[in-house]
């Protein structure tokens, strides 16, 4: 039982090339939408077992992170794919996000030698504005205001954990908000 979170990891992972070949095969955007949302749902609940179990450990986290990464990548090039029109469309805000999400990886490996694992909530909500986004995009063929909504739900993302980052003069994993940064980093300064 205790390896069931590092399984639903793994499932994560087997999703992204399933999107990519769905996007190159042209199998139905209904399909896509469907290993996407397999995906979502085994990063809502692989913490939460984790949690439960007893087993949710730093090494775990970060994986648990990295799959989050690679899925997402692989959801955006089977839209790059499939509808190259909305990626042009949308690219500055892309584009903003790529380098915002880039930077901070690249901050986080600079300063604590790993990529940050908070898990924010406003990671959460930002996964779930990206399944509806990719959703309104596979399911109609074009981008509207969910797909919007995830682009800005993802800078805002970015940006708590980048501030969270600079607060931080330690690595943590499991953060829920940049308040909850801000607490640890003055617990810590406490002591």
């Amino acid at each position: 039982m205790t390896r069931l979170p590092w399984a639903l990891i793994g499932l994560r992972l087997a999703c992204a090339p399933l999107i990519l070949m769905a996007a190159v095969l042209r199998w139905p955007g209904s399909t896509l939408f469907a290993i996407a949302a397999v995906a979502l749902l085994s990063d809502v609940f692989d913490g939460m077992v984790a949690r439960r179990l007893g087993v949710d450990t730093a090494p775990m986290r970060q994986l648990d992170s990295r799959a989050d990464t690679v899925c997402y990548l692989a959801a955006g090039a089977s839209l790059m794919l499939r509808f190259p029109d909305i990626w042009r469309h949308y690219r500055i805000g892309v584009i903003v996000l790529v380098v915002l999400d880039l930077g901070r990886m690249t901050f986080e490996w600079r300063k604590f030698g790993r990529s940050a694992a908070y898990h924010m909530w406003s990671a959460k909500v930002w996964g779930i504005a990206m399944l509806l986004g990719f959703g309104e995009v596979m399911l109609t063929g074009r981008a509207g205001p969910l797909f919007l909504a995830a682009i800005v739900t993802g800078v805002v993302t970015n940006i708590e954990g980048a501030v969270a980052s600079l607060v931080l003069r330690e690595w943590h994993h499991d953060v829920p908000s940049l308040w909850h940064a801000m607490r640890l980093e003055r617990s810590r300064l406490a002591t």
